[in-house]
């Protein structure tokens, strides 16, 4: 049986936002699945037309504009029709026997929902692809590489097998998650709901990060931005009130302090991450969301 055939259970899917750059890429990771879906999420630099055009065998769901990480898989996950979906950051790359690894260990593991590779962001420099909760204790020390098949409470979330049926169990994503900590709540929801989540070593992919939504100061400032806000989520829910407000306080009194000395000592990528923080914090304040909503 060839991986073409064996890869059939699978649909790939790829969230896309000003990723056209990136179609070659793209091309080559979703051309061994018979099934891929596309969602672009409102770019402005053509992606969608450039996906439409060269890579005609893909379904293409194209927003008007950027509804956020979670909300896009979401929508190609209600379009899935197999029992198996690789969730694919556009920047991240899998060889096949890689997946085929994955949908192995998922079948042999009955109650999993959710499995990610070992990520890579080049020759002999792992990625962090998983951890306890965000809000637990962390392992002293550099991350190290498991040698066996792990459970875990959080999954890096560039690249995951996901069950079809769990997925939809839980209803995906919480979409008020717009960029940040999304996959943090899916794992923790999962576990919530009886299933595993689990790291496979013997499947690796490529991450190098941060080619995937652009560049430039107003990226990320709206990366900071979401950073503060989601983390500021995450923390209600699964903290409490009272650690989400020290959090939103100590993030209010530093924001003006740090983005002034940063500013003076002549370090623009500090300064925009205070600012980001500190928006954020102060939408949070004050409820305004719908000024939050248009940080895009």
């Amino acid at each position: 049986m060839s991986a073409r055939s064996e890869l059939d259970s699978i649909t790939a899917v790829c969230v896309t936002y000003n990723s056209r750059a990136l179609i070659e890429d793209i091309a080559a990771q979703l051309r061994p699945f018979a099934r891929a879906i596309v969602i672009d999420n409102g770019s402005s630099d053509g992606t969608a037309a450039e996906v439409a055009r060269r890579l005609p065998w893909v379904e293409l769901i194209a927003f008007a504009e950027n509804r956020g990480f979670g909300a896009a898989n979401n929508a190609a996950m209600r379009a899935v029709a197999t029992p198996c979906a690789l969730l694919l950051n556009p920047d991240c790359r899998i060889e096949p026997d890689s997946v085929l690894a994955l949908a192995a260990c998922m079948a042999s593991h009955g109650n999993a929902a959710l499995i990610a590779p070992q990520g890579w962001r080049g020759v002999g420099l792992p990625q962090k692809s998983w951890r306890p909760p965000f809000f637990a204790e962390q392992p002293p020390g550099p991350y190290r590489v498991p040698d066996a098949v792990v459970r875990a409470d959080w999954l890096h979330g560039s690249c995951l097998l996901a069950d079809t049926a769990a997925f939809a169990h839980i209803d995906g994503f919480d979409e008020r998650f717009f960029l940040y900590y999304e996959d943090d709540d899916l794992c923790l929801r999962l576990r919530a709901a009886g299933y595993d989540c689990l790291l496979q070593p013997a499947a690796n992919a490529v991450h190098p990060g941060g080619g995937s939504s652009g560049t430039g100061w107003r990226v990320e400032f709206i990366k900071r931005f979401h950073y503060a806000r989601s983390r500021q989520i995450a923390l209600r829910r699964y903290v409490g009130r009272r650690a989400a407000g020290l959090h939103l306080a100590r993030l209010l009194a530093a924001a003006l302090p740090a983005m002034a000395f940063y500013s003076l000592v002549g370090r623009p990528r500090d300064t925009v991450k205070w600012a980001g923080w500190g928006m954020a914090a102060l939408c949070a304040t004050l409820s305004l969301n719908a000024l939050a909503a248009k940080v895009r």
